[in-house]
């Protein structure tokens, strides 16, 4: 059966894979690609697939890339399926925003009034990258982020009223709150920023999920699906157990706060994370959402270093439960060595990459059982999947 709501640039876009397929199909099939990759381990329990309560215009986050074709028409979009160099000049995208294409037009008409130059990756010449765009989609707020190469100097000088322009014409937008400008002079291909510059309005958007409240800057962040992730967090939640609970990888706080708004019976938490943007960001969230500081405490360090300073300590004697949320890349050798080595009752593993799960897996199971494998639909129309997967000491 196929789906009828597809989006004109489908097939094109790298962006999507199977829009054209039912959402039912879909799901169908994602239930059966985790049974399959998983199908080495003992599992307890594979839970049916979790759908996105959202199907259409569900991410709060796209990188919009910015090119100029041969022609010089000034284009923006997303890359091209299967050619990297190619850039789909978008004009909706049914995934995102449903206001996609005013944020673009005001976009491609500026670079191209203001003649200035869009980055080329060949070349590695040019000023303009990416238009990174964040949505919260509970106070319906945009925050954009303008990544750029160049000095903060020639922004704050000679670019002063090129940027100014800028602002003026997104500004006059009342979804718009908060623009910023990212300084980025890598010559791979990314949206990371090496500085980034507050150029107007609220510098954050704020989220609510499942009563909680999360303060998003540009680099903050969030899981891609906001009304999917309130049930991923739900289902966290309800694996939780009475006693201390470390959350590794806990960037601004997103489960961490969770759990202590919702689950009364932990005695404390820990969230540990690598980054002090990530960290710092966290603790204004504990501070915005009121939370009880006896309870709660976030830590910039590496989970190697922390349970070294920990390891004799009385919160590692009554820890009860491990949350790790790796990047995709999984957990490092080093970690997997701590989470053998601390035994816990139960480990839950957020995990946005099935494979680096599985290969995770291969070491923890040397103490630990699959108790429940459960998958959850964060990207409909493509075939990523999130899992959350519960081990138990054995």
């Amino acid at each position: 059966m196929k789906q009828q709501n597809i989006c004109n640039h489908f097939g094109l876009c790298g962006g999507c894979e199977s829009q054209n397929l039912d959402y039912n199909i879909q799901l169908s099939q994602k239930q059966n690609y985790i049974k399959e990759k998983f199908k080495d381990f003992a599992v307890e329990q594979y839970c049916d697939i979790i759908p996105s309560p959202q199907v259409w215009y569900y991410r709060n986050k796209m990188e919009f890339v910015v090119g100029k074709e041969k022609t010089g028409e000034i284009v923006s979009g997303l890359r091209q399926k299967g050619k990297f160099y190619k850039i789909i000049n978008l004009k909706e995208c049914k995934i995102s925003f449903e206001n996609t294409l005013e944020i673009l037009d005001i976009l491609r008409n500026w670079v191209k009034e203001s003649s200035i130059e869009p980055y080329d990756l060949v070349s590695h010449k040019g000023k303009v990258r990416y238009l990174v765009v964040k949505e919260s989609k509970t106070n319906n707020k945009i925050l954009l982020n303008l990544i750029v190469t160049g000095t903060k100097y020639q922004v704050e000088n000679n670019e002063y009223d090129l940027y100014r322009s800028f602002v003026e014409r997104y500004k006059k937008l009342n979804y718009v709150s908060s623009i910023y400008l990212s300084i980025n002079n890598k010559l791979s291909d990314n949206a990371v920023a090496e500085e980034i510059l507050h150029l107007y309005g609220e510098k954050y958007i704020v989220e609510e999920i499942n009563g909680v409240l999360y303060k998003i800057y540009p680099q903050t962040f969030l899981q891609t699906n906001t009304k999917c992730c309130e049930l991923l967090y739900k289902t966290v939640l309800d694996e939780v157990e009475e006693g201390n609970i470390l959350d590794i990888y806990c960037g601004s706080g997103g489960i961490t706060l969770q759990i202590v708004k919702h689950k009364l019976s932990i005695d404390k938490i820990i969230g540990i994370d690598y980054s002090q943007e990530n960290i710092n960001t966290a603790i204004e969230n504990c501070e915005l959402n009121n939370c009880n500081k006896d309870i709660i405490e976030f830590v910039c360090s590496t989970a190697e270093e922390f349970v070294q300073k920990l390891w004799k300590s009385k919160f590692l004697t009554n820890l009860s439960t491990i949350v790790v949320d790796p990047p995709r890349p999984g957990l490092s050798k080093r970690v997997k060595s701590i989470l053998l080595d601390l035994s816990v009752n139960k480990i839950i593993y957020i995990s946005c990459n099935p494979n680096t799960l599985y290969e995770d897996l291969k070491i923890l199971l040397k103490f630990y059982k699959i108790k429940k494998i459960v998958p959850i639909d964060m990207f409909p129309h493509t075939p990523h999947i999130e899992v959350v997967c519960v081990l138990e000491h054995k």
